[in-house]
């Protein structure tokens, strides 16, 4: 069975291949899509930067008291939420990563879509007779 850290892993490779055959121009996407994917993205982005800042929020140890039992349920709290792999932390940053990813894959449409409108009017202004 594969574990959370692991399905975050594939799931960026997955992405950045992607974003690599974007680049190669073997895959494709219409701009007004890649477009309105980036705007959820965004939107997305600002939700989890949120969201990971809630974290530190929730990594308070001392807030448990004294007693060695809610030392240590303050000390599985901390680890849960900003621990290292598996934690809330780790995981919202890891889906941060997977987002930019993915923003950098559909704004790769954007570059080509305004590359080739500044090509095709500086055709269509060689072809125009002067004035």
């Amino acid at each position: 069975m594969i574990n959370e850290s692991e399905r975050l892993a594939q799931n960026l490779t997955h992405w950045r291949s992607l974003r690599q055959q974007a680049s190669d121009g073997t895959l494709h996407i219409e701009a007004d899509m890649a477009r309105a994917c980036d705007n959820v993205c965004a939107n997305y982005l600002d939700d989890l930067y949120r969201m990971l800042e809630m974290t530190l929020r929730l990594s308070k140890p001392e807030a448990f008291g004294e007693l060695p039992s809610a030392q240590m349920l303050g000390a599985k709290f901390h680890r849960l939420a900003v621990g290292e792999d598996g934690s809330a932390r780790f995981a919202i940053t890891r889906q941060i990563e997977i987002i930019k990813t993915m923003r950098e894959f559909f704004r790769h449409y954007f570059a080509s879509v305004e590359a080739t409108d500044t090509d095709t009017a500086s055709a269509v202004e060689a072809l125009s007779p002067p004035r």
